[in-house]
């Protein structure tokens, strides 16, 4: 994997030797979080427990993402000898960097050309379906084609990871509830889409068809998320190309709209929306096959890469 610029937070989960743990990447290596936040003397115990070691954990604590900041700035300062050592990025490796969301909301038909390609018409207010937590896989992981489709599709999605708890939240206090960004496949079952007629979870909710990271870019990074470049490649052929600046509903408008109906809650995820390329719309219609290699990338967060394989007994 690419390495990333100092000059952004990017919080990860990660295994080392078979242990999870959370961290921060940087470009010489990974920053253990825990580690490091004992090393230099911070507050490391929340509400009697130690220091949270799980990404949704981090989230869940109100001043969390802050004291990873504060922890950053003070590995930024120190001295060579004062520094934690970092785990070399050979040596881990990245994993969804939220295992199991409470919620993964997700839009439908965000961005004009992909309307304008499905034939549909330009929705009043945001199009709301759910996936599965159970969905998610990481980068690297394989996602898997199910015995129950052939019609495998892809989709490259901004992913809005809240950090506070939102309910009826004005627009003009929502980046306040954002924790930050990361990167979603919305990978979706064409034909279970089509024989469900018009519900979409079963064919959006499929084991593996949530790959998600490579990590979570923070909110103080990266505003509101807007004019961020993003595309998908399968087999290094480009299929998408767009800006996070052509949804229809931005990220600010999506996350006051979803709140007035039910909470949001730290560690959820909203898909945003995915523009025209997709497969299903091209002639002849394009699908995922097995030893197909797809990459998405948004600006600003990376890449995430997925290998496709079919399903064994």
């Amino acid at each position: 994997m690419k390495p990333c610029s100092d000059n952004l937070m990017r919080l990860v989960t990660y295994t080392r030797m078979g242990v999870p743990s959370i961290g921060i990447e940087l470009e010489d290596g990974v920053l253990d979080i825990p580690d490091a936040a004992s090393r230099f003397g911070r507050m490391h115990h929340v509400h009697g427990k130690m220091f949270p070691s799980t990404m949704i954990d981090l989230l869940q604590w109100p001043a969390g993402v802050e004291v990873v900041r504060q922890i950053l700035d003070r590995y930024n300062e120190a001295t060579s000898q004062e520094r934690p050592l970092l785990y070399k990025l050979s040596n881990v490796s990245f994993l969804a960097p939220i295992a199991q969301p409470g919620k993964i909301v997700a839009i439908g038909l965000n961005y004009m050309d992909h309307v304008e390609e499905t034939g549909r018409e330009t929705p009043k207010a945001p199009v709301v379906f759910a996936k599965f937590p159970s969905s998610i896989i990481g980068p690297g992981d394989d996602i898997i084609i199910p015995s129950v489709s052939k019609k495998i599709d892809w989709e490259v999605e901004l992913g809005i990871v809240i950090g506070k708890q939102c309910k009826n939240i004005p627009e003009e206090s929502v980046l306040d509830h954002i924790a930050g960004y990361t990167i979603i496949n919305d990978l979706t079952a064409r034909d279970l889409q089509r024989e469900d007629g018009g519900q979409w979870v079963r064919g959006k909710s499929i084991d593996t068809f949530c790959p998600m990271g490579p990590c979570i870019v923070t909110s103080d990074e990266l505003g509101d998320a807007s004019g961020l470049k993003m595309h998908t490649k399968v087999n290094d052929v480009i299929k998408q190309e767009s800006t996070t600046s052509n949804l229809i509903f931005n990220v600010i408008q999506l996350v006051s709209y979803l709140s007035k109906s039910f909470s949001l809650e730290p560690g959820d995820v909203i898909a945003s929306g995915t523009p025209a390329g997709v497969g299903f719309t091209r002639n002849p219609p394009e699908y995922l096959k097995a030893g197909d290699e797809v990459e998405l990338y948004i600006e600003g967060i990376d890449y995430l890469r997925n290998k496709v394989a079919a399903a064994t007994e």
